[in-house]
């Protein structure tokens, strides 16, 4: 395998782990990290702290239970003027269509809002696939350019939004860890793109 597919094959499993986390797949979680090898563990700090039954718990509190620890997972939850509704419809709009562009179907299937940054996730996931399968420098470019407006324009807006509030609403270590992380690892991928 050249190294271009290499990288292509490990910034996909990257962004698998990641949008897992997100959607509280914890089967998919434990699948990708029983059959990495142990060396590779060490790059992700957070999964020392895996505890299914503590994550699974914590995860609930942050992301779905509104109260003293909860952090949205949702794009439209921070970015824009909270009150202007056009704004936000038109927002979410945009991302719907761009999920019809690609024939991905995923927020229907598993029954979410497509502007969840697990769902956002998987879909650059999906089109990480078809950079792998693309045919030729055009079909790859534009996907390059898909992938770039998901990860600048929805995810890394919301993450460094989201991470103000980590130091006091999140108390397991796991997701203590995990936010930053992703943020970090967003912005080192894709920092050579536009001035982060």
């Amino acid at each position: 395998m050249d190294r271009i597919h290499e990288e292509q094959y490990g910034q996909l499993a990257l962004t698998n782990i990641l949008a897992s986390v997100w959607l509280g797949d914890w089967d998919r979680y434990e699948v990708i990290f029983r059959n990495m090898d142990e060396g590779l563990k060490l790059n992700f700090p957070f999964h020392a702290d895996y505890n299914r039954e503590d994550v699974e718990l914590w995860y609930e509190n942050h992301f779905f239970i509104p109260g003293d620890y909860f952090l949205s997972p949702y794009y439209s939850s921070y970015i824009g003027n909270k009150d202007d509704s056009e704004e936000r419809k038109k927002n979410l709009l945009c991302l719907i269509g761009l999920y019809e562009k690609m024939g991905f179907h995923f927020p229907l299937e598993q029954d979410i809002y497509p502007d969840h940054i697990g769902c956002i996730m998987a879909f650059i996931g999906a089109i990480q696939q078809e950079k792998i399968k693309a045919q030729n420098n055009e079909m790859m470019n534009n996907l390059t350019s898909i992938e770039q407006e998901m990860i600048m324009n929805y995810i890394l807006p919301v993450v460094k939004a989201m991470n103000e509030n980590v130091v006091n609403k999140v108390r397991t270590p796991f997701f203590k860890k995990f936010l930053p992380y992703f943020q970090e690892v967003l912005i080192q991928e894709y920092s050579i793109y536009k001035e982060i």
